[in-house]
């Protein structure tokens, strides 16, 4: 049967071709989470419909006849680390051992190369077989990353409630304020800049340079996740002296997957450490998860490996990893002239 590659523009892509898309992922997602609750077609179309100004994210598919059986992509920032792309390929099992991989990934290659981007990396999962063919390829495991979940309906309550009255007493001259989105214009610069303490967390060997979020980018960010029907919600802690922001913790809520919220970004300004603001944080999201959303089951966040503080209060929390994956990274000209793709 003939085999033949489209690019793809999911923003604009025929319903059908998302749907085949949306099925060859569900087939992925069994293979690296299995038993996982699937992610609903609809979600994954208002995803791919409603992208982010700010990023490029072109993608393949590879079609054996009518079915497809491989797909391709790359995310790369249009506003900064300009060098930098971060790809991905996956073919359905059935479909393995048939040189597709290396089909669909050189579309994938020359457009990355031919935006000007200079280091490329992607996400292999912790002891799988490739690993030696990427040290010998010249590619370096930059990034260890876990995927840990936290059980909403065995977290320990009494805990959550301490660790809010703890900081009370510890942190008696800070105060937390809860933002929903969309944040009031009187908070908008102010966190944006806070949002710059997340590149104080570990990159361990991952090149990239510090990124910034404008109000631009974040309001973008706010209009494209309501239509993706997730609500998007902070809580940022205050320095009641000087008036100064000194943490924050955002986590987004799946209007069409209501068991799920993802953990997005939690950070203290180095100055401000060691008085228990992170826990503080963490524990008061929780506490209004549980009174907002009866309906949730899980929480799921994404830590590098050497991150101990953060990974400390998840573990208390009741965080428990369940996907160890590696981020390889590397020159992209030296990578393709090893593979030959």
């Amino acid at each position: 049967m003939s085999t033949r590659i489209e690019y793809l523009d999911t923003r604009i892509a025929p319903e059908d071709t998302l749907r085949a898309l949306h099925q060859l992922y569900l087939t992925r997602d069994e293979e690296l989470l299995p038993g996982d609750p699937p992610v609903p077609l609809q979600q994954r179309v208002v995803d791919w419909r409603n992208l982010l100004e700010s990023e490029s994210t072109p993608r393949w598919a590879l079609w054996n006849g009518p079915e497809l059986v491989a797909t391709s992509g790359a995310y790369m920032d249009l506003q900064q680390n300009l060098e930098n792309a971060f790809g991905w390929v996956y073919v359905h099992p059935s479909h393995r051992g048939l040189g597709h991989g290396r089909m669909i990934a050189t579309p994938m290659f020359d457009e990355v190369q031919a935006d000007g981007r200079t280091r490329f990396a992607f996400q292999l999962n912790d002891g799988r077989p490739e690993e030696s063919l990427l040290m010998q390829a010249g590619m370096k495991s930059a990034y260890r990353e876990k995927l840990s979940r936290l059980s909403f309906p065995d977290v320990d309550w009494v805990l959550m409630s301490s660790w809010v009255e703890r900081a009370a007493e510890r942190a008696s001259d800070y105060e937390l304020l809860f933002l929903p989105s969309p944040l009031d214009e009187g908070h908008l610069n102010a966190f944006c800049d806070l949002m710059f303490i997340m590149n104080t967390a570990p990159r361990e060997d991952y090149e990239e340079e510090d990124e910034v979020v404008t109000p631009e980018v974040w309001r973008d960010f706010e209009d494209k996740e309501r239509i993706r029907s997730r609500d998007i919600l902070t809580y940022v802690v205050r320095h009641k002296p000087s008036g100064t922001l000194a943490g924050f913790t955002t986590v987004a809520y799946h209007r069409l997957q209501t068991d799920l919220v993802w953990q997005l970004d939690t950070a203290v300004d180095p100055a401000h450490r060691n008085k228990g603001l992170g826990r503080w944080l963490k524990a008061a999201m929780a506490l209004k998860l549980r009174s907002q959303y009866p309906d949730v089951q899980r929480i799921e966040t994404f830590n590098a490996g050497s991150n101990q503080p953060m990974l400390n209060i998840n573990v208390e929390m009741g965080f428990r990893p369940v996907l160890i994956q590696n981020v390889w990274q590397g020159d992209l000209v030296t990578l393709r002239e090893n593979l030959s793709v």
